[in-house]
């Protein structure tokens, strides 16, 4: 697979972006536990894994871009979006008009039918690398916690731009 220079340290910026992406939405979803041990992956899985999150990033951000379109098509801004939920998420009143929370929910339709489409997308590019979702998935999750993983996938990332400049 043939990378620009460029676009590898771009794809380590994203990983290191996603993964608190990812870390906020799964600290929404799961209790609060300690992440077991890293399990051991092998360099090939590793690589399979850096090949599938490089056809899944720009996915990911296209429809981030989607997302905050949804938004700001409702006139609400992200922050003002994110204060609602956070306030709904935590049961408490959310101080907002109600225009602000029709626009919310509607923003919510859009937002859910964008993580739909995007969610058949990505589970198809990550498949098509040779990767089970849930593989991939517990990669990444690993990788927002486990420094020594970070360092293999940084390395696999550099080993990479290496061959490319050759």
């Amino acid at each position: 697979m043939f990378i620009k220079k460029s676009n590898l340290w771009k794809i380590l910026g994203s990983f290191m972006i996603m993964s608190v992406f990812l870390f906020q939405a799964s600290a929404q979803q799961l209790p609060a536990q300690e992440l077991p041990e890293s399990p051991e992956y092998s360099d090939e899985e590793l690589l399979t894994f850096v090949q599938a999150a490089i056809k899944v990033m720009p996915l990911q951000q296209e429809s981030q871009m989607k997302m905050v379109a949804e938004i700001e098509e409702e006139n609400l801004t992200v922050e003002k979006f994110n204060d609602i939920m956070q306030s709904f998420s935590n049961g408490e009143n959310a101080n907002t008009t109600e225009e602000e929370i029709i626009a919310f929910n509607n923003a919510m339709e859009g937002i859910q039918e964008i993580q739909v489409e995007y969610e058949e997308v990505i589970t198809r590019a990550i498949a098509e690398e040779g990767i089970t979702p849930a593989k991939y998935e517990e990669i990444m999750t690993h990788y927002q916690f486990d420094p020594e993983l970070q360092m293999r996938i940084n390395q696999i990332i550099g080993e990479m731009q290496e061959t490319d400049e050759n």
